[in-house]
């Protein structure tokens, strides 16, 4: 009787352990992380967009997670890349990835994994330190071959990998999107405009007596039938890629992650004076819809700028799994070395994007993207609040606004106004990340090459932006005061010139100049700036 109860005892203590203990996760041997330069994710198949743009992309997401609302941390892509491989938020715009950080791919390589990046976009540099982690690091050509990334797969298919594939084809040149000849099918037969477009042109060319309409609708379809033919070329890009892992034998080992840098304006929103608008009105044209919406991307933060796509598929995820709550590109960083069972570094401002795949995953989420002029946050209800910086204030007077998106998808109606206590509690949200984020510029001068580059793509605001803080940071104290005695200073070079008095030790005579400046400003914005300066 005892031997039996000994041998029951046993046997149910064996059940308990069979059923009770937690199962070792499924481990990727191989991570691919693709970042797709300036891809709005509305512009996907799987996100119900009536071209058939991504094959490739809706695979993925039908294979694997697809998170439908996710958000880049900035609206270009040098601080979103620094945000995306920091596992950080930003509070500065900058180039260049903090020395003191570690990033995403020296995780991997000091845990003995074979690292590779592949780029295409030239401001994601070894200069900026990007190749950081990366064993092989290189250029990849627009519209060029695969090869270097499948060498690099071939030569490590014995060990452990991470690449790292960003590919730039879907980014303007020069306001035009020109995929490969033979394959500008939805450019050559211009003829659609998505969303609220049509309805929204004729309010907007009224109220802002804009002259061409018919001819600036033409030339908008035809640089967005452009676009989707870039997006297509691209999905395949991603199908060759993946097609590599196949040959090698390695795609039952792989996890990928992709996601884009930030979207692309297509001529959807009013844009800022201080981008090309602003230099086409300055330069004598007539103000047009090609000329007054914003183009490209860089300086807001619409859905149309900041919602980017974001799908996890492979070795250790379900499939055909959505996720309907606000995530972050930020959040990739640790969700990669989660998945391959890497430890976690301590000061991240990313979660884990595997939260969302447990029954108890969070009820409540937010998901925060910045500019130097505006920065919004999401929430999980579909509000989405735009909060001017005090540059935008300054530059652009810019006004606060908030958007129900479940209703108001293309940001249109702002409902800030009769929401005050979302505003306040969104409002909360901004500014707590806004305070943990890096919050210095880029500390050196850019070089020749990273000059050229900024200006090929399109960035001379930007590039105008680090010269002037570079100049302002090495003025003296007098010559910073002197902007504020000359009344022909534009409002944000007075923000900067606060911004940089704030930063160092004043003597009495300089505080009691700054308190005659203070009684006269106008903006407060600059007020702002000048207390704090005060006050230290």
């Amino acid at each position: 009787m005892i031997r039996r109860s000994k041998a029951l005892w046993a046997v149910l203590c064996a059940f308990v352990l069979a059923t009770c203990s937690t199962p070792e996760p499924k481990r990727p041997e191989h991570v691919l992380l693709v970042v797709i330069d300036t891809l709005r994710a509305d512009h996907l198949s799987i996100f119900g967009y009536p071209r058939p743009t991504s094959p490739t992309i809706d695979a993925l997401a039908r294979d694997g997670v697809l998170f439908k609302r996710a958000l880049s941390q900035a609206s270009f892509t040098s601080p979103s890349m620094v945000s995306l491989m920091t596992g950080r938020y930003i509070a500065k715009e900058r180039a260049t990835i903090p020395a003191e950080l570690t990033t995403l791919a020296e995780n991997f390589q000091r845990a003995g994994w074979a690292t590779g990046g592949f780029v295409s976009n030239k401001v994601v540099s070894a200069e900026n330190g990007f190749q950081r982690g990366f064993e092989t690091f290189t250029h990849l050509e627009d519209y060029g071959s695969n090869e270097a990334i499948e060498a690099f797969l071939a030569a490590n298919r014995t060990r452990k990998t991470l690449t790292y594939v960003h590919l730039n084809e879907p980014h303007d040149l020069d306001l035009q999107y020109l995929a490969p000849e033979g394959q500008r099918q939805w450019r050559e037969s211009a003829g659609y405009l998505p969303g609220d477009r049509a309805e929204y042109y004729e309010r907007v060319s009224a109220s802002l007596g804009l002259a061409n309409t018919p001819e600036s609708v033409r030339k908008i379809q035809q640089e967005i039938g452009g676009y989707d033919d870039e997006v297509r070329w691209v999905d395949g890009r991603v199908g060759a890629v993946l097609a590599a892992y196949e040959r090698l034998g390695l795609r039952a080992k792989l996890t990928v992650a992709l996601t884009a840098d930030h979207g692309e304006g297509l001529w959807q929103h009013v844009a800022l004076m201080n981008g090309r608008r602003g230099a086409a009105l300055r330069a004598g044209e007539a103000p047009s819809l090609v000329n007054t919406l914003m183009p490209t991307h860089g300086n807001q933060v619409h859905q149309s700028l900041v919602h980017v796509p974001l799908v996890l598929s492979g070795v250790g995820l379900p499939h055909g799994k959505p996720v309907d709550a606000p995530v972050e590109n930020v959040d990739l960083y640790p969700t990669l070395l989660e998945l391959a069972g890497l430890k976690l570094q301590s000061g991240l401002h990313g979660r884990s994007l595997l939260r969302w795949l447990e029954p108890d995953a969070p009820r409540e989420a937010h998901a925060f993207s910045f500019t130097r002029f505006n920065v919004t946050v999401v929430d999980r209800e579909g509000w989405a609040l735009i909060l001017p910086t005090p540059e935008g204030e300054c530059a652009e007077q810019l006004q606060l606004e908030l958007f129900y998106l479940r209703e108001d998808p293309h940001q249109r109606n702002n409902r800030a106004g009769d929401k005050p206590e979302i505003v306040a509690r969104l409002r909360k949200v901004a500014e707590q990340r806004l305070s943990i984020g890096i919050a210095e510029g880029d500390s050196q001068a850019p070089s020749e090459q990273h000059r050229s580059t900024l200006e090929q793509l399109g960035y001379m605001d930007q590039l105008q932006q680090l010269d002037l803080r570079r100049e302002y940071e090495q003025a003296t104290t007098a010559e910073l005061l002197a902007k504020f005695a000359n009344s022909a200073t534009p409002c944000t070079q007075r923000l900067l010139a606060a911004e940089m008095l704030g930063k160092r030790a004043l003597d009495d005579a300089s505080k009691s100049a700054l308190r005659e400046h203070l009684a006269r400003e106008r903006s407060n914005a600059v007020k702002e700036q000048l207390e704090r300066a005060l006050a230290r």
